[in-house]
C-alpha cells in the first residue's frame, strides 16, 4: 500500500490538508500552495518508483505532455516533478464526487445523464489521443463529476500517468499490477502497444457501468476477470436493462471487441452511436468488421435490388466516397495498419514544409496524415481522386461553382485559406474542407478533419493543418 505523508508537510511549495485519494501507484491529497493558498489535487507516487529510472524519466516526459493538454473536460495539470525521492503530480482541485462515489450513491444513472457525461470524457480522451496520450486507467475513480450552476460538468484526471502511444505498454512490471482491472482492455492484458482504441474499451465498461450498475465483466477473483476481458463476449444490456433499447447490445459488442480494429475508432464514435441506439436510429458509425460480415446478404440484396432496378428504370445509389465521416470509407483515428488494409499499397513521406508523417495511397489517390509520430491515430485525411464525390456530387475536380450551386449557403470561405479578398480554400459542414486551384477554378483537394474538436479553428488546429495539407499536398489537375 502507498505511505502516507505526514499531513501538514510542505511538498514542492504545496502543504498537505487531506488524503483525498488512494491507489496502487499513489496518495491523492487535498494541498494548497503555501505561497498563495490556491487549492489543488497532489498526487504522491509510492517511494522507490524514482529510483526506477526508466519509470522515472518516463513519467516526467509523459507529465509533460499532459500538462499541455488544454481541454474543459481534462483537469489540467499545474506541475510535476521529484522532490525528497518522491515524484509528484499538481492537478488543479476540481470539487466533486467522482463517478465511482456517484455509481455508489445513485446506483444506474439515467441513460441521457450517463450520456452526457460519457460525451464530455469522450472529448477528453479523443482530444488526448490526438496530442499523443492513451490515458491507460480510465475507471469511475478517475472521472470527477463537478456542479457548475445548473450544469454537471465531467472531468477526466490522472492524465499525468498515461503513457504515450508509442511506449511498449504491459498491464504489470515488477511492482504489481498497473490499471484497473475491471475495465482493462484485452491487449493491455497481453502486453502489446496501446493506441486510443484501448481507451475505447474501458469507456465501454465505463458507460456498461453507468447504465445497468454493474461492470460489464464480474468473477470471483481478479484471475477470472482478467480471464473474461481476454475470452468472454460482452455482456447484453438488454438482460440488465430490458427497457431500454436492444439497440444498445450492438454497441457494446463493438466497444467491448477483445480485437481492437473491430472496436469504434474514437471514443466519441463510441458514444454517438450508443445515443443513436437510444433514440432508435441508425448508428452512423458501422465499424469495418461489421460491413464484412454483411458482405454476403449485401451481394444478395444488390442483386435482388439491380433486378428490380431494371424493371424500373432506375440504379440503387451508391454511398459517397466523401462524407462528414469518411473518405474512401475510412475515417479519421485509425492506425496505419487499418488503411494499409483497406486501401492498399502505400509510401511513407512528409508532407512538404511541415513535419508530419504522411502515408500516400496512389492507386486510390488518398493520402493520411499522423501526429509527430506515424503509429499514432490519424488526424487528417485528403483525397484528390477525381471519382470520389459528395451525396450531392462534389469532389477534386469539381468547379468551384458547382460546389456552391451544390451546397448554396452551407458553403464558407476556409479561415486559414482566404487572404483578404482571395479564397483558397472552403468549408462544408464541421469536418470537410475543399481546397481551391484559383487559376484553374476547380477544387484541387478535399480534407476530413475533425471540426468538432475544441480549437479546430484556431491556428495550429485541425482546419488549419486540413487546409495546409490540402493546399500543398497532392492536387488533383484538371
Amino acid at each position: 500500500m502507498p505511505t502516507e505523508t505526514r499531513i501538514g508537510t510542505v511538498v514542492a511549495g504545496f502543504r498537505l490538508i487531506s488524503p483525498i485519494g488512494q491507489g496502487a501507484m499513489g496518495t491523492v491529497y487535498l494541498a494548497e500552495e503555501a505561497r498563495t493558498g490556491t487549492r489543488v489535487a497532489l498526487k504522491l507516487l509510492i517511494p522507490g518508483l524514482a529510483d526506477d529510472e526508466r519509470f522515472r524519466q518516463r513519467f516526467l516526459r509523459e507529465a509533460s505532455i499532459a500538462a499541455s493538454l488544454d481541454h474543459p473536460n481534462i483537469v489540467p495539470t499545474v506541475t510535476f516533478g521529484e522532490t525528497g525521492g518522491l515524484l509528484y503530480l499538481v492537478m488543479a482541485y476540481v470539487e466533486g464526487p467522482d463517478l465511482r462515489q456517484l455509481l455508489h450513491r445513485d446506483g444506474a444513472l439515467e441513460p441521457r445523464r450517463a450520456l452526457r457525461f460519457m460525451a464530455q470524457v469522450a472529448a477528453a480522451l479523443d482530444a488526448a489521443h490526438r496530442a499523443g496520450l492513451v490515458h491507460r486507467d480510465v475507471k469511475p475513480g478517475n472521472i470527477i463529476i463537478a456542479n457548475e450552476g445548473e450544469a454537471e460538468l465531467a472531468y477526466v484526471c490522472d492524465f499525468g500517468l498515461a503513457r504515450h502511444v508509442s511506449s511498449a505498454s504491459s498491464l504489470t512490471n515488477d511492482r504489481g499490477f498497473v490499471g484497473t482491472i475491471d475495465y482493462v482492455p484485452p491487449e493491455q492484458i497481453r502486453g502489446e502497444t496501446l493506441d486510443g482504441r484501448a481507451d475505447v474499451y474501458s469507456l465501454g465498461c465505463v458507460l456498461f457501468e453507468c447504465l445497468s450498475g454493474v461492470r460489464p465483466f464480474l468473477g470471483e477473483s481478479e484471475l477470472a476477470v482478467v480471464f473474461a476481458h481476454l475470452n468472454e463476449r460482452a455482456p447484453l444490456l438488454s438482460q440488465v436493462r430490458p427497457d431500454l433499447s436492444s439497440g444498445l447490445d450492438d454497441v457494446f459488442t463493438t466497444a467491448l471487441a477483445k480485437t481492437r480494429d473491430k472496436r469504434f475508432p474514437t471514443c466519441a464514435a463510441l458514444v454517438q452511436s450508443a445515443q443513436s441506439a437510444l433514440d432508435g436510429r441508425a448508428s452512423a458509425h458501422r465499424p469495418p468488421w461489421r460491413i464484412l460480415a454483411l458482405v454476403g446478404v449485401a451481394i444478395l440484396a444488390i442483386a435482388a435490388f439491380g433486378l428490380f432496378a431494371t424493371t424500373r428504370g432506375t440504379s440503387p445509389r451508391a454511398a459517397p466516397a466523401i462524407s462528414q465521416d469518411a473518405i474512401a470509407g475510412d475515417g479519421l483515428g485509425l492506425l496505419a495498419s487499418a488503411y494499409k488494409n483497406d486501401l492498399g499499397a502505400s509510401r511513407r513521406t512528409t508532407l512538404p514544409g511541415a513535419a508530419y508523417p504522411m502515408l500516400v495511397f496512389d492507386a486510390k489517390a488518398v493520402a493520411v496524415y499522423f501526429p509527430d509520430q506515424a503509429n499514432g491515430p490519424s488526424i487528417i485525411i485528403t483525397t484528390w481522386n477525381r471519382t470520389f464525390r459528395t451525396a450531392k456530387g462534389v469532389g477534386p475536380c469539381s468547379t468551384v461553382e458547382a460546389l456552391k450551386r451544390a451546397y448554396g449557403g452551407e458553403v464558407k470561405p476556409g479561415r486559414w485559406g482566404t487572404q483578404g479578398p482571395r479564397i483558397n480554400s472552403y468549408v462544408v459542414g464541421p469536418n470537410l474542407l475543399f481546397a481551391v486551384n484559383r487559376a484553374a477554378a476547380i477544387v484541387s483537394a478535399v480534407a476530413l478533419y475533425d471540426g468538432r474538436a475544441p480549437g479546430a479553428d484556431k491556428h495550429g488546429g485541425a482546419q488549419a493543418f486540413a487546409n495546409y495539407a490540402a493546399l500543398f499536398g497532392p492536387q488533383c489537375v484538371a
